[in-house]
């Protein structure tokens, strides 16, 4: 069954932690830069000791913190053509806030799906964003006394906190606005993680988090279980499998330390594909994604069009995402220790790099998901041969099709 198009399997987080954690395996040899792990076990004054469960423990603590910080971060500011009093469009239910055929409305909607502070809402705030929608497709107009503003607000808490065919509240840690408070810990014990054991241990975490933000963002009431399960396991596999490797070629070949974070982005895109891979199987080599006509009519199930969904959406979140939280943390930490060297040692070594790789995360998932558009336009010479020679209502030839991209 095709997911929610709100899911991510996050492959971007295990990128991320994966990358991570082969460079911090080289602290040795990249002296200029001084890895998370390799300060928690040198320095008393930081998180850990020696025993792994402080370290997991601690590292946890300070970067659950540091997700937490971002609750309190004021939403980027937003503008669109036409917009009402308040700098805000007028209210609908008929399309989204913002322009989806542009970089910027794109990149606005996601930072609206992934904002941590709608995890803090009640389940009596639900019912009174719900209250709002109801009146309004009643009567076709905003309540008295209620602004277009707080109406797009109603209507963001309900699309990311209610499953759309089953109208339940959706388990917190499961959406993707827990996204960022869930990934920043997940990150903070990979990069401690030093033998294979706990390298396996972390990697089997990061994909049960996934297999149970599947689940909670599933497109349909019910799920097919022997296929996320399946997934599930492929996933595991996969992961642990580069991430050990990984590790293990690093220290048997020296020389490639030189490369510096590149190499292990080489691991982490390999992950990434196998991650979505496995998980979207169905659109890739079973049934397809529905495609649709300009006027809307479903046409069909088309595997080419699945195939190119998964394609982009590899391109955008498994290859370009990494390339922030593995780059650019390394190179502020390095630019850090020349201009202001104590935020670079002990604990507050530790923060530091957690705020970056927090802020690289939070910044990056919506620029890295707003790249490509949802919608996918497709020359219908691309498709299968049944839907090559259609017509339209008005007896001209479809020429282009649309499809979902998916995330």
């Amino acid at each position: 069954r095709a997911l929610h198009p709100q899911s991510i399997l996050v492959q971007r987080r295990c990128a991320t932690m994966m990358a991570f954690r082969a460079v911090a395996g080289r602290v040795g040899q990249v002296p200029a830069v001084y890895s998370l792990r390799s300060r928690c076990q040198s320095t008393p004054a930081c998180l850990a000791g020696t025993n792994f469960s402080q370290r997991f423990a601690g590292g946890a603590a300070i970067a659950g913190a540091a997700g937490i910080m971002l609750w309190a971060a004021p939403s980027p500011a937003k503008a669109d053509s036409g917009t009402a009093a308040g700098g805000v469009p007028p209210f609908t239910m008929d399309a989204p806030k913002f322009d989806q055929s542009t970089f910027y409305g794109r990149l606005m909607g996601m930072y609206d799906y992934i904002d941590p502070r709608t995890l803090l809402l009640t389940s009596e705030d639900l019912k009174k964003s719900q209250d709002l929608l109801a009146k309004y497709k009643e009567t076709g107009k905003k309540p008295e006394g209620v602004s277009d503003a707080e109406m797009w607000e109603a209507r963001k808490n309900i699309e990311v906190s209610i499953h759309p065919v089953t109208g339940e509240e959706l388990l917190k840690v499961g959406r993707m606005s827990a996204f960022v408070p869930m990934n920043v810990p997940l990150c903070a014990v990979m990069l401690m993680a030093s033998t294979p054991q706990q390298v396996v241990f972390t990697q089997w975490l990061n994909q049960t988090y996934n297999m149970v933000n599947n689940y909670v963002n599933r497109a349909g009431a019910t799920v097919e279980w022997s296929a996320l399960l399946q997934s599930y396991a492929l996933a595991v596999t996969a992961s642990c499998s580069i991430a050990v490797g990984a590790g293990k070629l690093m220290k048997a070949v020296p020389a490639l330390s030189v490369m510096g974070p590149f190499v292990p982005y080489l691991a982490v895109i390999s992950a990434g594909t196998a991650n979505v891979s496995f998980t979207r199987m169905e659109e890739w080599n079973g049934k397809g994604v529905s495609i649709v006509d300009e006027e809307g009519r479903e046409l069909g199930m088309s595997k080419a069009a699945g195939q190119m969904g998964v394609l982009q959406t590899v391109l955008s979140r498994s290859c370009f995402l990494p390339i922030a939280p593995m780059v650019m943390p390394v190179l502020a930490m390095k630019a850090l220790k020349g201009a202001v060297p104590f935020l670079t040692v002990g604990a507050m070594g530790v923060i530091t790099e957690i705020v970056l790789i927090t802020g690289c995360i939070s910044g990056m998932l919506p620029v890295a998901l707003a790249i490509l558009p949802q919608k996918m336009e497709i020359n219908v010479s691309s498709l299968e041969p049944e839907f090559q020679n259609l017509k339209d209502s008005k007896g001209q030839p479809v020429t282009k099709v649309f499809a979902n991209k998916g995330l």
